[in-house]
């Protein structure tokens, strides 16, 4: 039987609002529907301010596919933590907007059975110079309920995805090709590599578009698609 792939899966880095959209015009022409999804590793932005939300909202509604997120560090916490919570694709998440959602730490979320490990958070390294509550929130840090929030869910699907969707990487990655020091978040992410069976790791953050190896991209203005086969 012939496979037809009919709507599509785009994952992409870092976007903060409308500082990095510029790379997300290509999908604004290319007639997309709520049937397609964008899913950003991270610092989307979205919701940074009160006063930019709408205009955000418009910005990344303009896409036309559903908007999924995990959260960065550069997010703005307390305006998510007002957000309805609602259960989508198996995963519980914020919904910031019709087709825009912000996926909870440690959730799987399926999509036409193609399974993500879906773990956001990182470590602001500038926080010194930002203001709490302005412009650095301490609920960046990946916690140890967080770990157990994944671990718990992946016990459910047998330890496998077939993705797994972060804003930071883990130690090893980060010492080995980044030259960056580790932090909480980055020790928080070492269980993945030894329990979770993936075929793929995206991760943001970095500003880099890379292959780490077979198994792990950092991207930043790359966009990458996955097939939803119908």
């Amino acid at each position: 039987m012939e496979v037809c792939y009919r709507n599509m899966i785009y994952i992409t880095g870092d976007t903060h609002g409308d500082i990095d959209y510029k790379k997300l015009l290509k999908l604004v022409d290319a007639n997309l529907t709520h049937k397609d999804f964008l899913i950003i590793c991270g610092d989307a932005g979205i919701c940074w301010s009160y006063d930019s939300l709408k205009y955000h909202l418009d910005l990344y509604n303009k896409l036309g596919c559903t908007v999924l997120y995990v959260d960065g560090n550069h997010e703005n916490f307390d305006i998510l933590s007002e957000m309805p919570v609602v259960e989508y694709m198996g995963a519980l998440m914020h919904q910031i907007d019709k087709r825009i959602f912000h996926i909870f730490r440690g959730e799987v979320l399926t999509i036409d059975e193609i399974k993500f490990l879906c773990i956001g958070g990182a470590v602001s390294i500038d926080k010194m110079y930002r203001t709490p509550h302005i412009s650095w929130w301490k609920d960046e840090e990946i916690t140890n309920n967080d770990v157990n929030n994944a671990i718990e869910n992946l016990k459910k699907v047998d330890y496998k995805v077939d993705y797994v969707i972060t804003h930071c990487t883990d130690t090893k990655t980060v010492l080995k090709n980044f030259g960056f020091k580790r932090d909480v978040c980055t020790d928080q992410l070492m269980f993945i590599d030894r329990v979770v069976e993936y075929k793929k790791w995206y991760f943001g953050h970095y500003h880099f578009d890379t292959n780490i190896d077979d198994k792990k991209e950092c991207l930043y203005k790359r966009i990458v698609g996955l097939n939803i086969e119908n």
